[in-house]
């Protein structure tokens, strides 16, 4: 697990975020990432699902299945689908319609508990950026440890608190990396324990990466 790559790709956004709104230029904008972060956390939990003992849906939301959200914008549907004039209709006939988005079937499998995974690995990315820590970090994302999910969960939004008041009582940017780092190291851990391939995280995060660009782009 190296994520210099990815930190590269995160400072690329957060700078087209700066540019979009420029009011969050020279200010400490670390509060509002550690909350969003701890927002988000809640939101993987709430798709992983195994804290909700007094349901008898504990089953982690791995698979969902929506309307291709480009083709539906466009009103395209299975009846009608438009000729392209490269691809010309779908190689399944004229009730298929070729999209980038949906392959040509006009959904859309998604895995909301890896796109939540995905969403918090942005924010925490962001904060090492904001306090200027070393990017070359390397974890062995298959390391096997007696820690429960709960556990994870609890711990990243501690050491996500912990960040949070460092920022707020004047703490060294020491004892902040420090912190930051044993929250990377426990949400490393989080994503192994969520069942995640090191390849699975890294393909989520560019694929989410790549929508947040374009909601800048579009005012979201």
């Amino acid at each position: 697990m190296n994520l210099t790559k990815l930190f590269e790709t995160q400072a690329a956004l957060d700078e087209h975020i700066m540019q979009e709104h420029p009011e969050l230029q020279g200010q400490n904008n670390l509060d509002w990432k550690l909350l969003a972060l701890q927002v988000e956390l809640g939101e993987c939990a709430n798709e992983w699902r195994g804290f909700k003992k007094w349901s008898k849906n504990q089953k982690p939301r791995t698979w969902d299945r929506i309307h291709c959200p480009s083709c539906a914008k466009k009103g395209y549907y299975r009846g009608n689908p438009p000729v392209d004039e490269v691809k010309g209709r779908h190689g399944l006939g004229n009730h298929w319609y070729y999209c980038d988005d949906c392959a040509g079937f006009l959904v859309v499998d998604k895995n909301p508990l890896l796109e939540e995974y995905v969403d918090c690995l942005h924010f925490i990315l962001s904060v090492g950026l904001d306090l200027q820590v070393q990017h070359d970090y390397i974890f062995d994302f298959n390391r096997d440890d007696e820690e429960s999910i709960i556990d994870l969960f609890a711990e990243c939004y501690a050491f996500a608190g912990d960040l949070y008041w460092n920022s707020k009582n004047g703490s060294t940017i020491t004892e902040s990396q420090n912190d930051y780092q044993t929250l990377l190291f426990h949400f490393n851990h989080l994503g192994r324990k969520l069942g995640f391939t090191w390849e699975q995280v890294e393909e989520g995060y560019f694929k989410k990466n790549k929508i947040n660009h374009e909601r800048q782009e579009s005012g979201y």
